[in-house]
């Protein structure tokens, strides 16, 4: 893995907003382009933000986390952790407890094993052992990841959406309050894997649809040729399945 640039930070009011009663919105921008060998993984694990991933007109990733809002974008930061299985980066925000700090550990893939919320707090535990607990301010964090077509991809967010609009790539996608979406090319096909438990499935190409009562709905379906395999999982949200 080479690391080509790290940061690139501004603050700003965001265009046509006014200030509200708790102090201005502003907008900060951190970027981190890299690269990684072939079948590796680039995951992203947010917290109150959207994720959305596409395919990078090179081989080399890019990263952006965008922070918005009425709190100290300075109170959220972002963790880049380069590992032997590609890289994994968090939204940390700040700490709510000692004994179960947030901890940004990369994985072959999973979801949440746990993820609470209150006003005030936010208690995140992801299947590999990752997650902790952590305070809600008034930031959120949107990250767009641009990768190769030989990447793997793993979204996470708790409170957001995520789309993944990869055609080649392997992809993992996980939200608790929002919707997923991602991209499909039937011509050549998935192994797929969609679940939500409150949410709607909506495709734009033939899929079985199939409603449990206690799980929700989901699909479990091979077509094509393809050796993609695709796995989406949405609490409250819906899932949409798009034609490329």
């Amino acid at each position: 893995m080479k690391q080509l640039a790290i940061l690139a930070l501004g603050a700003a009011m965001l265009p046509g907003d006014s200030a509200p009663a708790r102090g201005p919105l502003v907008r900060e921008e951190m970027r981190w382009h890299g690269w990684a060998p072939v079948g590796q993984v680039v995951e992203i694990n947010n917290l109150f933000g959207n994720v959305r991933a596409e395919t990078a007109s090179g081989d080399e990733i890019e990263v952006v986390a965008i922070k918005s809002g009425a709190g100290d974008p300075g109170e959220v930061a972002i963790e880049v952790v380069e590992h032997k299985g590609g890289v994994t980066i968090c939204a940390i925000y700040p700490n709510a407890n000692t004994e179960h700090p947030f901890e940004c550990r990369p994985s072959h893939g999973g979801g949440f094993r746990l993820a609470a919320t209150s006003d005030s707090e936010a208690h995140i535990r992801l299947e590999n052992g990752g997650g902790g607990d952590v305070l809600v301010n008034d930031v959120r964090v949107d990250f767009i990841v641009r990768l190769p077509r030989q990447l793997r991809f793993i979204g996470r967010t708790v409170d957001g959406e995520i789309a993944a609009h990869l055609t080649d790539q392997d992809v993992e996608a996980h939200s608790v309050h929002g919707d997923v979406s991602v991209d499909f090319d039937p011509a050549s096909g998935a192994d797929l894997h969609a679940e939500t438990a409150m949410g709607e499935v909506n495709s734009e190409f033939p899929v079985t649809v199939r409603h449990d009562r206690e799980h929700g709905r989901f699909v479990f379906a091979r077509f094509g040729h393809s050796h993609r395999v695709v796995r989406v999982k949405t609490g409250a949200g819906n899932i949409r399945l798009l034609r490329n």
